[in-house]
């Protein structure tokens, strides 16, 4: 809808006067998001776009609208306003502060933070590594790619002791510092391995994508170190060549389909690294 008709609509539901202001915000790839300043509170009011399919990220409102809620409290997402699926419509507290800074012992107690919520009723997503390659062949087959490229051998890897809520696209979608920080963006939560939520933020093909440099090992054992758990570390690194495989193919994918030339350069970059962390340590 047009910045007025949001305002107009915001007006009817109480949450904006007729001083209130609005600021475009980008909004990633997909969705139109205005921050909206009215009184003495700041808001996101974020409109979806029409969601895609055959996708690792979905678009689904309802999830988002679902997920705030379940995490209210815990000090890891924006705190959830109102949500009108009729307008596709999605309202929440604006996170002040600014993007993510560096800081990994942020990261990584949020991480945890995040964890103690109860996943019941999102969407599954593969834990199983021949589940997650199966995933990348199927967007691989969807493009044509030139080189050669070694895909990992599928290995048997327990299942997760327990099931996570994860964001599935943390990458720079951070805001804020310490204590404060939050992840932002829930738009396609699932029931999965905490593993993929941290891959999704180590991930060199992430940040790149983030428009960010790709992080440094010193920040990397940083991170482990802030996270203090050996099991999730061993875990991670059992799985990262699968998730690897998958988001190479998923940068191809969106390389081929896309027609902005600056965007899909940086797909290019990206599928680049992934390939080359995938490879890491093998």
């Amino acid at each position: 809808m047009t910045k007025a008709a949001l305002h107009q609509f915001l007006e009817s539901v109480g949450l904006a006067d007729p001083q209130a202001q609005f600021h475009k915000l980008k909004g990633g790839y997909l969705n139109s998001v205005w921050r909206v300043d009215t009184g003495d509170q700041k808001l996101v009011a974020k409109e979806f776009a029409t969601p895609m399919s055959g996708t690792l990220f979905p678009n689904l409102p309802e999830d988002e609208a679902r997920a705030l809620r379940v995490l209210s409290g815990l000090g890891v997402a924006p705190d959830f306003v109102g949500f009108w699926p009729e307008a596709a419509l999605l309202v929440y507290s604006y996170v002040e502060g600014a993007m993510w800074d560096g800081d990994m012992q942020s990261v990584a107690q949020l991480l945890l933070r995040k964890d103690v919520a109860d996943p019941a009723g999102f969407r599954t997503v593969p834990v199983a590594p021949a589940d997650i390659l199966a995933q990348g062949d199927a967007l691989f087959a969807r493009c044509k790619v030139g080189g050669r490229m070694r895909r990992p051998d599928p290995v048997h890897i327990p299942a997760p002791e327990k099931l996570s809520l994860i964001h599935t696209d943390v990458g720079v979608n951070l805001v804020g510092q310490g204590r404060g920080l939050r992840l932002i963006d829930w738009q396609c939560p699932a029931v999965g391995d905490i593993c993929e939520d941290i891959y999704s933020f180590l991930s060199p093909a992430f940040q790149i994508l983030g428009e960010r440099a790709p992080l440094t090992q010193g920040q990397v054992a940083h991170f482990w170190e802030a996270l203090g758990r050996d099991d999730l570390r061993d875990r991670y690194n059992q799985l990262r060549p699968f998730y690897a495989w998958r988001f190479a193919a998923y940068c191809a994918w969106r390389e081929a389909m896309l027609d902005d030339a600056d965007v899909c350069a940086r797909y290019r970059r990206a599928l680049a690294a992934e390939l080359s962390y995938m490879e890491l340590g093998t």
